[in-house]
């Protein structure tokens, strides 16, 4: 990560854009703002396409979607960090499976505005921990049901911990800590969001609030 992180940011309020650059950078001598605009496409094709992060707003009055913008900003280059209004937890997850690497409201503390701004463009992922809770109690169709012993076994397990470790852990037998993971494994990709590897566990673990982002 660079020693000062540039940073742009598209959305389709000008007061926002207008305001921007005193309220992500106060107090901040490492963070500056290089470019804004009302859309992706003119983001990109300006200075904005430099930045290391991008703070997106969810919802752009140009009948473009998150996933779209969120794909052209990756293969352009930077980061992206969602800035919306939306705690809704269907608009977090399409942003996040989008590729999106954090996702923070409007309505934080300047303070929590420049941690996801720094975790994302240190390539980690950052959620608003306001929404833990929504997570927690979502009950979307995509969002598994998991029994308590398969959510330990996958908060154990999506955190890098190896097998036996999490047998040892849950006082269980290695076959049944398999059993549990395999279980989730499988609610995941009945729900569409298959996650047959361990980083991909792990993202799901974030996305539906099991595990906090690392920090």
């Amino acid at each position: 990560m660079a020693d000062v992180i540039d940073v742009a940011a598209v959305d389709d309020h000008p007061i926002v854009l207008s305001s921007l650059a005193g309220w992500v950078m106060a107090c901040q001598s490492d963070i500056r703002v290089i470019g804004t605009a009302a859309t992706v496409d003119a983001l990109l094709a300006g200075p904005g396409r430099g930045a290391h992060v991008v703070l997106l707003d969810l919802d752009l009055g140009d009948g473009t979607t998150v996933e779209r913008n969120v794909a052209a900003i990756l293969a352009a280059g930077p980061a992206v960090l969602v800035l919306a209004a939306s705690d809704n937890p269907l608009s977090v997850r399409a942003a996040m499976r989008a590729g999106a690497l954090g996702y923070a409201l409007k309505s934080e503390e300047t303070s929590q505005i420049q941690a996801a701004i720094k975790a994302v463009a240190a390539g980690e992922d950052w959620i608003s921990p306001r929404l833990a809770y929504i997570f927690a109690t979502d009950e979307a169709a995509d969002r598994p049901v998991l029994s308590s012993q398969e959510a330990r076994a996958l908060r154990l397990y999506a955190t890098g911990m190896p097998m036996k470790s999490v047998a040892r852990r849950m006082v269980i037998s290695e076959e049944t800590a398999k059993q549990y993971v395999g279980r989730v494994r499988e609610k995941y990709a009945r729900a569409g969001r298959a996650a047959p590897t361990k980083l991909e566990l792990y993202h799901r673990a974030v996305e539906d609030g099991h595990l906090p982002p690392f920090p």
